[in-house]
Parts: structure tokens; C-alpha cells; sequence
């Protein structure tokens, strides 16, 4: 995939450097005018492509469990694992408890797990640096997804993780819903990511709702806190929601009363009720820490 990903790119590249040179922007590029090549041919300084990806915690995830159900545990082989996600774990009602109970999953404070999501990072960054682009940069790895988490999860079957058919993914590297109850655990598994291998940024996203009897300045410290704690760990970036999930659903019901309510995507802002049902979905399904 990230073989095609590349090579897509660099026909694009190819194909901008042919019917769409940027004057203007090569003019206020650093390098272009030095070295007399517009940007579309590598006359910039830096000339590197950024790779976003989805799901680091659905991969994470599927790789726990699979390796828990028939190395570690033995309790079963890939075949009945194989099946159980071609069927929506509707006949493996056991297999899917197990793993929803039972399995430590990332965010959710566990050195296994994040572990594991460091090994892959590594292998993903290691997959895009064998790649140079069409000017001839080198490729940054990064974790965001602006709205595709949503829209490739409609178009996917069930993983080991214990996502089931047509679920949204997990945006950029935000983990699980249900990995933890205490955002500490998100925040520390987050900030253990080796940050070599995400140089081209990531999204985080946390939904935090002030207890309705907090005062404003109390709200703002707690925030400030968790934001401070989150940096002083070697965390990278984080994104709020501070809307609770019911003032969701209503807004769901009677988008007519909510026109102006604005939430975080994964990177970047909307009009609730403009988004996509699945993506409201999965916004409201976001893990709510209070």
C-alpha cells in the first residue's frame, strides 16, 4: 500500500512539474528563486512529502490481540480469528467479550501495548523512507486523518481489535474509546510514541467536558494541567472537544437548534450538523472524560 501510495505521488508530482508550475508560489518559496527552478521541479529548499495515516490504534490494537489469542493465550489460530471477522463476530459472541475485556489496549496505560505501537510506527516510517518523491524528497510519516477515518471505516470489515464492520477508525493515533476511563492513560501512552517517526505531525484528539459545577477559572486550570502534564511527558499535540455527548445526540435530532455548534474533526473545525452521519457518530462515540 504504501509502495502504490508513493507512486501515485510521484505521477502527481510529474504531472504538476508538466501542466501546473506555480510561479507565484515559487517566488515566495525558499531556494526556488537561488536556484532558478520553480517548486513543482525542486527548486525549494526542502522538497519533502508528508504521508498521513489512520488507525494507529485499530492496527495496534488487532496486532495485541491476534497475538494474544493464538501465541500467548492459545486459545485459538488465525483461521477462527479469520472467520469470526468475516461474519461481524456475529457467531463468536465469546471471542469478542475476551477481547473487549480482557485485552490491555493502547491508551490504556499498558508498556505492552505501547510497546507494540512503537515497533509499528517504526515499521511504517522504515516502508516510506525507502521512497523518494518526484523531487527527488524524502518522505515525513504522520497520523491525522481529517474526515477518512470515517469514510474508509464505512467501507471495511471487522478486525481482530474487536471493530466491528463499517465503524469508524480511530482518527490519526487517538486511541480507543474504550481503552481507558482516566485520560491520564491516553495521555501517557500518546507521549511514549517515539516522535522520530511522526515528523510529519499527528492528531490526538481528546473529548473533555468541565463538570457543570466547575467556574470558569477552575475549568481552564484543570485543562491547563492536562495540557501541561501531556508536554512535560514528550507529548507532541492535542486537540479538544469540550462538548458532551448528549448535546450531541440533540444536536443529531434537532440540527435545526444547533447551527452554530462547532466541533474538532482531526485537524481541523466544523459545523456539527453540516457533517456526515457516520462522522457525527463517531464524534459522539469518542471517549468522554470529565
Amino acid at each position: 500500500l504504501i509502495d502504490n501510495h508513493c507512486d501515485y505521488n510521484k505521477m502527481l508530482g510529474e504531472a504538476h512539474f508538466q501542466i501546473r508550475p506555480q510561479p507565484f508560489l515559487s517566488a515566495v518559496t525558499v531556494g526556488c528563486i537561488e536556484n532558478a527552478r520553480d517548486n513543482t521541479m525542486g527548486g525549494a529548499k526542502y522538497n519533502s512529502s508528508g504521508s498521513f495515516n489512520d488507525g494507529l490504534a485499530d492496527l495496534t490494537d488487532s496486532m495485541l490481540s491476534s497475538r494474544n489469542f493464538v501465541f500467548d493465550d492459545q486459545v485459538g489460530n488465525f483461521s477462527e480469528m479469520k472467520r469470526a471477522m468475516d461474519d461481524n463476530f456475529e457467531h463468536a459472541p465469546e471471542l469478542l467479550a475476551r477481547i473487549k475485556n480482557k485485552l490491555n489496549l493502547f491508551g490504556s496505560g499498558d508498556d505492552t501495548a505501547v510497546e507494540m505501537a512503537n515497533r509499528l510506527i517504526a515499521g511504517i516510517h522504515k516502508c516510506y523512507s525507502r521512497h523518494r518523491d518526484f523531487r527527488n524528497g524524502k518522505y515525513m510519516t504522520g497520523y491525522w486523518s481529517v474526515a477518512f477515518h470515517a469514510t474508509f471505516g464505512v467501507l471495511s470489515g471487522a478486525l481482530p481489535s474487536g471493530r466491528l464492520r463499517g465503524k469508524s477508525f480511530t482518527p490519526g493515533l487517538t486511541p480507543q474509546p474504550r481503552a481507558s476511563r482516566n485520560v491520564l492513560d491516553n495521555l501517557r501512552d500518546v507521549a511514549k510514541l517515539d516522535p522520530q517517526y511522526l515528523e510529519n505531525n499527528i492528531a490526538f484528539n481528546v473529548k473533555y467536558v468541565p463538570d457543570a459545577n466547575d467556574s470558569r477559572e477552575e475549568a481552564i486550570n484543570t485543562i491547563s494541567s492536562y495540557v501541561k502534564t501531556f508536554f512535560d511527558l514528550g507529548g507532541m499535540q492535542l486537540q479538544f472537544n469540550m462538548v458532551d455527548s448528549e448535546t450531541l445526540k440533540d444536536a443529531m435530532a434537532h440540527p435545526e437548534n444547533y447551527r452554530d455548534l462547532i466541533v474538532r474533526i482531526s485537524g481541523y473545525n466544523a459545523y456539527f450538523t453540516k457533517l456526515s452521519k457516520d462522522l457525527q457518530i463517531e464524534i459522539i462515540e469518542r471517549s468522554e472524560f470529565c
